[in-house]
């Protein structure tokens, strides 16, 4: 979960660094100590801030991963292709035509131009 409050202080020490940049003597005087003073600073804290949250999310996925590798009770895993009982799967061998979808187009097995399979 994202702490939002260190969002606010960010935001904080970013607009205090501008202020401090706008009244330096020089135009890379201000981007120098914007840079050294706000940005980097402000990463560095953020990214120190959000790495709980990736961290958490990496071992979602990799929990995801490991739940859907898992064989069930048929020996199958999540990932394999099955149709659900009672219907069959649509599969395209290769060079083989569409079936038609309605029944009613049974005939008609070509497509029309410009017509979407």
């Amino acid at each position: 979960m994202h702490n939002y409050r260190m969002y606010i202080i960010a935001i904080g020490w970013l607009y205090v660094t501008i202020l401090i940049a706008v009244n330096e003597a020089s135009l890379v005087g201000g981007i120098v100590s914007f840079t050294f003073y706000g940005l980097l600073p402000c990463g560095i804290l953020l990214w120190m801030s959000g790495s709980k949250v990736r961290r958490q999310r990496r071992a979602y996925r990799e929990a995801q991963l490991a739940r859907s590798t898992q064989p069930d009770q048929a020996g199958l895993t999540s990932g394999d292709a099955i149709a659900p009982i009672g219907e069959e799967a649509l599969v395209l061998g290769e060079g083989a035509p569409a079936a038609a979808v309605n029944p009613g187009d049974s005939g008609n097995t070509q497509a029309q131009p410009g017509q979407r399979i």
